[in-house]
């Protein structure tokens, strides 16, 4: 149905394959477009591209661009950090997502271990969770409120080691008052919002990123949303799609946006 990703990841910055690997993966699959969306420049951030990378990677996609241009729509995109700057560079579309958060003077990156994340919210928030859960959810508002992004990216992802044995209640009302402000800042500025399968692929939770409950504001908010499988390996480049566009129609979506190289386009589900 959807027959196309803008969230993937190459090996310029923390995916596994070339773009060209996953240009044949998308057209096995009968894509109408695919677009890359590497991680920008960020000194801190070990997943990033460096900018010599991120230079290279740029040149590489324009070049298959041109190769590819009667065969596939190809677009070049940046995952955006809410913590680093914005690249001078006019990319086609920006992803806006938050890995990292400030406190103390630190960056705190919301995805790297469990038992980071513990230590953080010992260390760096009293052991409160839930002062954890609202500082992420403050930063992606702040981050919305700026973006030049056309997407906002894996909202709940503070949530990806909560599934098995949780840290917080996601059903706690200081965890979805903040969450839900999140949600209705993206909606404000028109951002769509991923619905991102990425964490399913690498098996860490079972449901995409945002979760039912979050999925259920977001529409009643008037939201639109865009699904992507964060694609870090080609074999997962449609990963839970389909289940995804069922949850969708289950929480009350009547269709889901696909990114073309003239914009947006909407897709019945």
């Amino acid at each position: 149905m959807l027959r196309s990703c803008i969230h993937t990841h190459t090996h310029f910055s923390d995916g596994q394959d070339s773009p060209e690997e996953l240009i044949h993966e998308a057209l096995n699959l009968g894509f109408v477009s695919l677009g890359f969306s590497d991680h920008g420049a960020a000194d801190y951030d070990d997943a990033a591209m460096t900018p010599d990378a991120e230079g290279r990677y740029q040149a590489e996609i324009r070049r298959l661009k041109a190769k590819y241009e009667d065969r596939l729509e190809l677009l070049l995109g940046q995952e955006h950090d809410a913590l680093s700057p914005y690249s001078p560079f006019p990319y086609d579309y920006l992803i806006e997502s938050v890995h990292y958060i400030q406190a103390a003077g630190a960056k705190l990156c919301v995805d790297w271990s469990r038992e980071r994340t513990e230590e953080n919210i010992r260390r760096y928030f009293g052991a409160d969770p839930y002062a954890y859960c609202r500082a992420y959810f403050e930063t992606c508002a702040a981050a919305y409120e700026k973006s030049p992004a056309l997407i906002a990216g894996h909202l709940d992802l503070v949530c990806k080691f909560n599934e098995t044995a949780p840290l917080f209640d996601e059903t706690d009302p200081r965890y979805l008052e903040p969450a839900r402000a999140a949600l209705a800042c993206a909606v404000e500025r028109g951002l769509a919002v991923e619905v991102n399968t990425g964490a399913i692929a690498r098996g860490y939770r079972t449901v995409p990123y945002p979760a039912p409950a979050l999925l259920r504001a977001l529409r009643d908010l008037g939201g639109r949303v865009i699904l992507t499988s964060d694609c870090h390996s080609k074999a997962h480049l449609t990963c839970w799609f389909a289940e995804a566009a069922q949850l969708l129609r289950a929480c009350g979506f009547q269709s889901v946006l696909r990114l073309r190289a003239d914009g947006f386009e909407e897709l019945g589900l």
